[in-house]
């Protein structure tokens, strides 16, 4: 929940494929992104920072998470077919 003026974490609001989110973590890792915003299993998913088109390639590393930042999810899974 945001948490606005007073004591305590501030929430960082950021946003996954346009979805809004928010966290008191300064950093999370990308698997933490990811399954927040209900992309699962996050394993199937390659997660984007939309600012300078970063592409994290290791779902276990940290991302620093800034104030209205904003990331893309893309399913690389395997596609079913017919």
């Amino acid at each position: 929940m945001n948490q606005q003026g007073g004591k305590g974490e501030k929430s960082i609001e950021y946003t996954v494929n346009g979805e809004l989110q928010t966290t008191s973590e300064r950093k999370l890792s990308v698997k933490a992104i990811l399954e927040k915003a209900g992309f699962t299993p996050a394993s199937e998913y390659d997660l984007t920072r939309d600012n300078g088109d970063h592409l994290f390639q290791d779902q276990d590393e940290e991302v620093p998470l800034h104030k209205g930042e904003s990331f893309t999810a893309t399913f690389r899974g395997p596609t079913p077919t017919s």
